[in-house]
């Protein structure tokens, strides 16, 4: 989300990194923008936000928290959790 390739990061692009996640403000941005993307690649992208199945949130879930393993046990077990949490997560953006 910052424009960085996650290959080939210099130790000055990762301290940058590592800075922005501390940052609130910066952190919201980039969990944001990571969500909206990986949304996009779905097989629901289409699907406004208002019109998602809990199915939908958990497997975003999932995917925000596995990276390239988020069929995994643990991955799949975070989406699950999400799930479960989806109201208090709402009333919180409110």
């Amino acid at each position: 989300m910052l424009g960085y390739d996650p290959d080939s990061l210099t130790d000055h692009q990762r301290a940058i990194v590592e800075e922005s996640l501390q940052d609130p403000g910066q952190n919201i941005f980039i969990a944001s923008g990571y969500l909206a993307q990986l949304k996009a690649e779905s097989e629901f992208a289409d699907v406004p936000a208002d019109k998602m199945t809990p199915a939908h949130y958990e497997e975003l879930a999932a995917q925000y928290n596995g990276g390239p393993y988020w069929e995994g046990d643990q991955a799949q077990a975070y989406g699950r959790g999400f799930g479960n949490h989806l109201e208090n997560a709402r009333d919180a953006l409110r």
